[in-house]
Parts: C-alpha cells; structure tokens; sequence
C-alpha cells in the first residue's frame, strides 16, 4: 500500500526511509520522550506531636498556671508558719506594740509625777531652792504662772512662792502627770544576739534605746529642754524588758512568767535527778553549807518587790518563807530552795555588796539594791 510523504506528498514504499522527491525523512520511528526526573526525596523531618488544638492549649496553659499558684502560696504559707528570728527588727516590734498597748508602761516613760501637778497652785517654801529651780523652768516653758511671793502668817511667818497652772500646763496633764509627749519608740535595740532557753520557751532580756514620738510643743520649743528631760524616771529613755516567742511571735512578757517558765524548768530537772538518780540538784545540794553568805538581808527591785535571805531561808514579797541552801564562788551566789520546785537562782553582788543582779537559767532577770535598816 502506497504511502506518501507528509512534506511534499509523493509517493513512497512503506519500507522507504527518505522521499525520493523532497529527502523528508519518512518511517522513522518518534523519538522516545526523555523520561521525566525522579522526583527529589522528600526531607526527613523530625517527628512532632500532633498540634494542640486551642481548648486543650489553654487547659494546659491553666493547669501549669495552678501548679505556680499553689507552689508560690505553699512557700509563702511555710514562711507565715516559720517562727520569727529573733532579730533587732523583730525585737523593736514587740517592744513598740508593748509599748503602744500598756498606757501605763508608756506614761512611766514619758510622764513626770514627781509633783503634784493637777492642783491649780503649787505652793513652795522659800527654802526650797530644788522646788522652785524646777518649777521656774516650767514657768519659762510656759507650763506655769508667778512666782507670787506670799507669807503663811501664825507665830513664826514664812515666806512661800505660788506657781499658778497655766493653760498649755492643763493641757500637758493625764490624770495627776505631766506628760512630755504622746508616745515613744524604739530607735535602737540589742539583746536578740543572746537568746536563751528557760522551760523549753525561747526568752531574751532587750535593752532598748527610745525617742519621744509627737512631742509637746512648748517642749519642743522650750529652751530647758534638756533640763526636763533629765526629770524623766528613765532620762536616757532606755529600758530593760523581758521578750519571750509566743504563739512563734516574739512579745514583751514580765519577769513573773519568766519565773514560772524556770520553775517549770526546774521542777522538769527534779524529775529527772529523782528518776534517773543523783543529778545536777544533787550535785549542787553535795557543794551547799548552812553557814553565812553575802546575801543575808533585806534587798529591794527597781519595781518595789523585797526579797530577804537568812542564812538558811528565802522570804519573798509576800512574806512567804522557805528553806534554802546558798554556795558562793567568787562574787557569785546560788540559791536552790526544794519547796520552790528546787529552783536553781543565782545572785551576782557587785563589789561593794549593796548592788546585786538576780539570773534565772543565767539571764539577768532583775538589778536588786540591799535596804538598810
């Protein structure tokens, strides 16, 4: 079958690779198509978890959320629970809140009562040159009115000076005190560094540096500052108070629960020494004689409280009596009495033995003068 060539449109056999008329190839088979390139291998990439959808996103975010509140509050809860260090911080603390609380304790600080100053008139002899000093300087502070000079008449006349009370002296007054301001403060403290043990409870005496806080105005302005100042019953206005941690809270206790805590403390050590055998009591009772000791005698506290030693008894303020053994070594005297629990107290005399300090568990609890009858 004929065939023609698709150029010119001759003739040609089937078997005819080229037009005999044009030379246009004829048959010749399609070049095959190039083979398309592979494909390039897809990347390895790690595997990753499945994306969180938004809800799930936010719970997650809300639970780590939780997680921090409750390890936040559980810090701050255990550093509520903590007990409080006993630091210059914590110690004018109390003493501020004590001070703050006991209007008595405050006006002893910062109120004179060394004249009976609610009378309208104070009459003064005119030989009483110390009366009259110090009033004339409430007279320039503005307290006062006078002197006025007047004559007490009878058989044997005597002059005598009256100082009128004058308004700013009325308002100074609380009751029968002249009062120099409202309040006071710490401003520096000490004793935290030296904490002790007495009955298992953590105790300190404090000593304690105070300013006056909203100070009167005619004091302020006076120019006997100074010289009123030095009337107050602590004219350094420094104090010696008792602390305690109660409640894991350091507070100003009194000398009468730091006694009990000792007592309880004492009464713990002769429970021991009866059932574990000789003890500590024991041993000190080994090293007691019935013979004399310094302390024999009346001695007296800054707070009033009198206490007398014989040679071999302990009478109390109340006038309680009971049996005592009393060592000394050095300066030092130690006084166990068996009817107070076995209490172990020491005294420490000054040189002179008119002065000593009484300690319980080794803190000074009290500064005691002797009386002389």
């Amino acid at each position: 079958m004929a065939q023609f060539c698709k150029k010119c449109g001759t003739a040609h056999t089937p078997d005819a690779r080229f037009c005999d008329e044009c030379g246009n190839a004829v048959n010749a088979a399609a070049a095959p198509a190039p083979a398309p390139a592979p494909a390039p291998a897809p990347a390895q990439v790690p595997m990753q978890a499945p994306a969180l959808s938004g809800v799930k996103r936010r719970h997650v975010i809300l639970a780590g959320g939780v997680l921090a509140v409750f390890i936040v509050a559980g810090g701050a809860l255990a550093w509520l629970l903590a007990p409080e260090a006993a630091s210059a911080s914590s110690f004018g603390r109390a003493i501020d809140a004590h001070l703050a609380a006991d209007e008595a304790a405050r006006d002893k600080l910062i109120c004179l009562t060394n004249l009976p100053y609610q009378k309208e008139e104070i009459r003064v002899a005119s030989y009483d040159t110390s009366t009259r000093q110090w009033l004339d300087a409430l007279v320039r502070s503005g307290l006062y009115t006078g002197p006025v000079e007047q004559s007490s008449g009878g058989w044997i006349a005597q002059s005598q000076f009256v100082y009128a009370l004058a308004a700013p002296g009325k308002a100074a007054l609380r009751g029968d005190k002249l009062c120099l301001a409202k309040g006071v403060k710490v401003s520096k403290v000490s004793g935290y560094e030296q904490v002790r043990e007495i009955g298992g409870q953590p105790v300190a005496m404090a000593t304690a540096t105070l300013v006056l806080t909203d100070e009167a105005a005619w004091l302020a302005k006076s120019a006997d500052r100074a010289v009123i100042l030095q009337r107050l019953p602590q004219s350094d206005l420094e104090v010696r108070l008792p602390l305690a941690l109660v409640d894991k809270q350091w507070q100003v206790t009194d000398r009468a629960q730091l006694n009990q805590a000792a007592m309880a403390m004492a009464g713990a050590m002769g429970n021991a020494s009866g059932a574990q055998g000789p003890g500590m009591l024991d041993k000190l009772k080994g090293l007691f004689s019935f013979g004399g000791h310094p302390l024999v005698g009346k001695w007296k506290s800054a707070t009033g409280e009198v206490l007398e030693f014989t040679k071999d008894t302990m009478i109390d303020e109340h006038g309680n009596a009971s049996q005592a053994t009393f060592a000394s070594e050095g300066n030092v005297v130690t006084v166990v009495s068996e009817e107070r629990g076995g209490v172990a107290m020491q005294i420490s005399l000054s040189n002179s033995n008119n002065t000593a300090t009484l300690l319980l568990g080794g803190m000074p609890i009290a500064v005691l003068q002797r009386v002389r009858d």
